[in-house]
């Protein structure tokens, strides 16, 4: 059969969402996400930022509001809170109900970055002695830490990809540091708790013995590429090989049961075969042979999901084998199956699913590590634009401590 035309991004549409999702109130859907208002913060900024819009769809005055706000999520003790919703004013210690929190503070750095903000007013030295102490004896990292010194939260490979990405901002390059005296984190440990989490099949899990993930592996492989460990001699994983096997066979062909919501999909389980559900499953192909629409799954025997074209990308670019992946099935599956009328993308290709903040950004991002034209190039490893990340780099204090 012949192939279709190639479908288009509709940047329009996506800088009105993404600037009526950063000016106007969200959806009440957003309600059990108040506590995380500066990732949410974060991911309108950035994307619009892909979409080489920031500076010129918004004011400096509004740019100006931003940092600003951003800044008042910073704690006395240094880190940021991840909402405003838990400055309570009972204390200016940190105490337990206002704690600083690894990923907003994460999330804080890369907003700022993105807006061009220098950084200067970021307590580096208090941020910096913050990670040694959320980090825990097996080199896993917490989210944050208690009034009584305990380390709060789980210990997956979130937390170890946030605090790395913040190491990296605040210490450069070689993590030497732009403060005197201040404690490292323990690398080695770091690298021994990746490790520990390879699965069999060589994809990264949260701990040993774990189902390995796609987005857990991605924040393995961004932390060792910020900790230059990536490279096949570092004993970081265990062979490149194996891991680039497990990250291609996650790009799947679209198939009718994808379509599904869950419980219709659970329904056909139930009371069809699986020879039944396989035969009804139809995949298109195109004229080169291919499948058309070609998304990727985060686990073994998942359906496809609009982030997962970011986690494998973004993992595969850092490992320089972004080119193993069938571009123009990714390209299809998210701007013709989750790319959402109203701009935004949807998290499944389900008819009538509303696109969302989190799957928008992560279908912006990975068309821009493909080069989607009108979208800027994005840094894989720091999940920002290439421009947000050399300011970065060019900022005199980061050169300092980078060299």
């Amino acid at each position: 059969m012949s192939t279709p035309a190639p479908p288009t991004l509709q940047k329009p549409k996506h800088i009105k969402y993404w600037l009526r999702c950063l000016r106007t109130c969200l959806p009440s859907d957003y309600t059990s996400t108040d506590l995380n208002r500066l990732t949410l913060g974060f991911f309108c900024i950035a994307a619009l930022d892909l979409l080489g819009c920031l500076h010129t769809e918004t004011t400096e005055e509004d740019r100006a509001g931003w940092i600003n706000w951003i800044y008042k999520n910073q704690l006395p003790i240094g880190g940021f809170r991840g909402s405003p919703a838990t400055d309570l004013g009972k204390g200016a210690d940190g105490s337990e109900w206002d704690p600083p929190i690894v990923p907003a503070s994460f999330f804080a750095l890369a907003a700022l970055v993105s807006l061009g903000d220098n950084l200067e007013r970021v307590k580096k030295r208090e941020l910096l002695e913050l990670l040694p102490k959320v980090q825990r004896e097996d080199g896993s990292f917490g989210e944050w830490l208690g009034g009584d010194g305990q380390i709060i939260g789980g210990s997956d490979m979130r937390f170890v990809y946030c605090a790395v990405a913040i190491r990296w901002i605040l210490r450069g390059r070689e993590g030497k540091g732009v403060v005197e005296g201040v404690k490292d984190i323990n690398v080695e440990g770091v690298v021994r708790f990746i490790r520990s989490a390879e699965s069999y099949e060589h994809g990264i899990s949260d701990k040993a013995f774990g189902e390995a993930h796609a987005g857990l592996t991605y924040c393995a492989i961004g932390a060792l590429a910020l900790l230059g460990r990536l490279h096949p001699t570092s004993d970081g994983l265990s062979t490149h090989a194996n891991i680039l096997r497990w990250l291609t066979s996650r790009q799947v062909p679209s198939q009718a049961q994808d379509e599904l919501r869950d419980e219709e999909y659970e329904s056909q389980i139930t009371n069809g075969t699986e020879q039944e559900i396989t035969a009804g499953a139809a995949i298109t192909y195109g004229a080169d042979g291919r499948p058309l629409w070609a998304g990727f799954n985060g686990r073994c025997n998942k359906k496809t999901d609009t982030c997962y074209s970011f986690w494998v990308c973004g993992s595969l670019d850092m490992m320089k084998k972004l080119h193993l992946v069938d571009f123009s099935g990714n390209r299809r599956f998210l701007l013709e199956k989750t790319q959402h009328f109203i701009g935004g993308f949807a998290k499944l290709p389900v008819p009538g699913t509303p696109p969302d903040i989190l799957h928008s950004f992560m279908g912006l991002a990975s068309l821009a590590l493909m080069r989607e034209e009108g979208l800027n190039r994005l840094d894989p490893t720091l999940c920002i634009s290439m421009q947000a990340k050399e300011r970065l780099m060019s900022m005199d204090w980061w050169r300092d401590a980078a060299v």
